[in-house]
């Protein structure tokens, strides 16, 4: 009678850790190109109190701003516009693009030389030499760096840099 039940028992662990891994696995995968910590979803541009916004999946309204469409060689977003959206790890919009229209992003890894804040530029050394990227936005993806520290920046399909982490050296996860 034990032995019964411990197949049971065994049978319907087996039948639970499908069912989980399953989904998890699917999630996993539409999202495997995103930088570690970014969310990805879709949405439909709306206007409230004469702005354009998107909402969130739980619900919260992010502000659209004309000038961020520009700076990745977009057109300013309209209402009705179905788009693919992502956030950084503080719930900020890194990128946002037509549907259908998802843009290709790379990342450079090199020891950060300089941060120009006047001009909006950042300076890294790469393995291909000194490179200089136009920044989009200096504020917090910058608070903290250090001139001499080991960076990994994130590059909008136009070059421009739109997120910026220190490099994740030895496989443990980000150091921020």
């Amino acid at each position: 009678m034990n032995c019964q039940r411990f197949r049971c028992l065994a049978f319907a662990t087996v039948l639970a850790a499908f069912s989980i891994a399953s989904p998890v696995a699917h999630a996993a995968t539409g999202s495997e190109h995103l930088a570690q910590g970014h969310t990805q979803f879709s949405s439909v541009v709306t206007k409230k109190a004469g702005a354009l916004v998107v909402t969130t999946p739980n619900g919260a309204i992010h502000q659209l701003n004309a000038n961020m469409a520009r700076r990745h060689g977009q057109e300013p977003f309209k209402a009705g516009d179905e788009v693919i959206v992502v956030l950084d790890e503080n719930n900020y919009i890194v990128d946002m693009h037509l549907k259908g229209k998802e843009g290709t992003h790379r990342q450079v890894t090199g020891k950060l030389i300089h941060v120009g804040r006047m001009n909006k530029q950042i300076k890294l050394q790469t393995p291909d030499g000194e490179q200089v990227f136009p920044l989009a936005e200096e504020g917090q993806k910058t608070k903290g760096m250090a001139e001499g520290e080991l960076v990994t920046f994130e590059l909008n399909e136009a070059g421009t840099v739109i997120d910026m982490h220190r490099a994740d050296i030895g496989g443990g996860g980000r150091k921020d």
